[in-house]
């Protein structure tokens, strides 16, 4: 016999946790179940920290960040703890003066900079003489797997019931209502079930009916350190490389410390069966960038490597198909928008308005179709 909720939540990342929490504070009888511990390393959630940034390629990413501000210093006090810090960003290339275009269309403040100005707020960072460089006084650093923990934390609060070392079996839809199996022979029903498992998904989707693209990658970033003195703002560096980015991502939590990766470079994997060392040419590659443009940067001989859950088209999945709401905002660039879509993810399993349009994030569009 099935145990039923209102409410199941498959996945306790950044996501589903944020999910938990606004259904579990709207009253509803929740299910949160997490295959690993909250904030673990083995997917997409993990880490001391994540950028949080305005600038986009696109007007609705731009004003979804602006939406996810305010939503940040919501679960900040509820958490009595500060989880986001602005530090500044930049964007330098090509890609940069197009998305200061779209921040002024959006409101938002952008100025243009040169490399010499650079120099001067922050003298160890040398970005190159005559790139284009946009400064967003708005962007940040989120604390990651700290914000895992948290949400869970205030989803049992709440009254959500939470369970961690859980690994579900399938999600079956049945008529109006969906049944969850776990690995242990657990059942539990519901009219609703989120799926919000990352890299876990599609495996769990597609015996439920949805063979969506959803292909993990194997990513990775390597730590360094410099004077607690010298700040450093975040930076994406489209200059050095359009197709895979260059991004530094200081640690305000940890002055002195901060990390740099190449943007989706890492080479498609299995969840289940990934490897945990990072690749030596890409670490190499970091490495080299780092002493290029940050003076007194000292290496940490520390890669960590995590998961990616790319679509096709790099656009979100956030979807309600019957009972099973398809929550998967990812391709690497979700963590930002956590707690504004911890609400529009509580929205569509209690069938009350999102915050933002979805239509372009819907589970049925030609680009996630499988064959």
């Amino acid at each position: 016999m099935s145990e039923r909720y209102d409410v199941i939540v498959v996945g306790g990342g950044a996501m589903g946790t944020a999910a938990a929490r606004n259904l579990a504070m709207r009253g509803r009888r929740t299910l949160l179940l997490e295959r690993f511990t909250f904030g673990h390393d083995k997917g997409s959630s993990g880490g001391p920290t994540r950028i949080f940034r305005y600038a986009y390629h696109a007007t609705s990413y731009v004003r979804m960040a602006m939406q996810a501000r305010p939503a940040w210093d919501e679960l900040q006090e509820a958490a009595g703890e500060e989880l986001l810090r602005i530090t500044g960003g930049l964007d330098v290339g090509p890609a940069a003066l197009p998305r200061a275009e779209l921040l002024e269309a959006a409101g938002a403040a952008v100025e243009r900079w040169s490399a010499g100005q650079v120099r001067e707020r922050w003298p160890s960072l040398h970005l190159p003489d005559g790139a284009d460089i946009v400064y967003q006084p708005d962007g940040g650093v989120v604390r990651a797997a700290r914000t895992v923990q948290v949400q869970a934390r205030l989803a049992a609060d709440a009254g959500a019931d939470v369970r961690q070392e859980t690994t579900v079996r399938s999600v079956t839809p049945e008529g109006e209502r969906a049944r969850v199996l776990t690995e242990t022979d657990e059942s539990f029903e519901a009219p609703v079930v989120v799926i919000a498992a990352g890299s876990w998904a599609a495996p769990l989707l597609r015996p439920a009916g949805f063979d969506l693209v959803l292909r993990p990658n194997l990513e990775q970033a390597t730590y360094f350190s410099l004077a607690p003195e010298h700040a450093l703002p975040t930076v994406i560096d489209w200059f050095t490389d359009e197709a895979h980015p260059p991004y530094l991502v200081p640690d305000p939590f940890e002055p002195g410390h901060f990390k740099v990766g190449l943007h989706m470079a890492g080479p498609p994997t299995d969840a289940e069966t990934r490897t945990f060392d990072p690749d030596p040419v890409r670490v190499e590659a970091v490495r080299r960038y780092v002493r290029e443009r940050i003076e007194g940067a000292a290496d940490l001989d520390r890669t960590d490597t995590c998961l990616y859950t790319i679509t096709p088209d790099e656009d979100f999945v956030l979807d309600r198909v019957g009972p099973l709401v398809i929550a998967s905002p990812c391709s690497g660039h979700g963590f930002k928008f956590v707690p504004l879509f911890g609400q529009a993810i509580a929205d569509l399993a209690t069938g009350e308005p999102t915050p933002f349009p979805t239509d372009a994030f819907r589970a049925d569009r030609a680009a996630l179709q499988a064959g």
